[in-house]
């Protein structure tokens, strides 16, 4: 194992009660019909790195319906129901997870809306070279953003358990 985190509470599990269930199987329709264009690029970038580094698969995990996925990143982010998890031996790892997972929420609320109104805000909050040397510098919380902010709200919300707050 790598370390890929299933949740504090064990709610990433299988054997999950009925009222769940319908939830998770309601939460993959809404996925793959109105959060399809991040979806698809999920799935792509997915099956890619599965092709690329087949040895990633024995770490697939569920999380509340998404699928967290191995990725060689030191960073994580989620398309759709895919979580690319790149944070394993991270000590708020459970946290961070619930973050990301709350970014799955953010596309089945906006939908086709998401990678505009989240994903590229977040991508360019996350990777703009003077905003790393600020939140490097303690000049900036990352999770202030609103786009982060919004999703670990979102996360914490379904999952009942705690986001990263620095």
């Amino acid at each position: 194992m790598t370390g890929i985190p299933t949740g504090r509470n064990g709610a990433g599990g299988a054997s999950a009660p009925a009222g769940s269930r319908l939830l998770r199987a309601l939460y993959w329709l809404v996925q793959w019909t109105w959060g399809l264009p991040q979806n698809l690029l999920g799935g792509i970038l997915a099956a890619g790195l599965l092709i690329a580094r087949p040895e990633f698969a024995h770490d697939l995990r569920f999380f509340h319906g998404a699928l967290v996925v191995r990725w060689p990143l030191r960073s994580s982010m989620a398309l759709g129901i895919f979580i690319f998890f790149g944070q394993t031996g991270h000590p708020d790892a459970d946290a961070i997870l619930v973050h990301e997972y709350g970014h799955t929420i953010q596309s089945c609320i906006l939908g086709p809306l998401y990678l505009p109104v989240i994903g590229l805000p977040s991508l360019i909050w996350a990777w703009w070279p003077s905003l790393r040397r600020d939140r490097a510098a303690g000049k900036r919380n990352y999770f202030t953003f609103y786009t982060e902010k919004w999703a670990n709200r979102c996360g914490e919300r379904v999952t009942h358990e705690s986001a990263p707050v620095r």
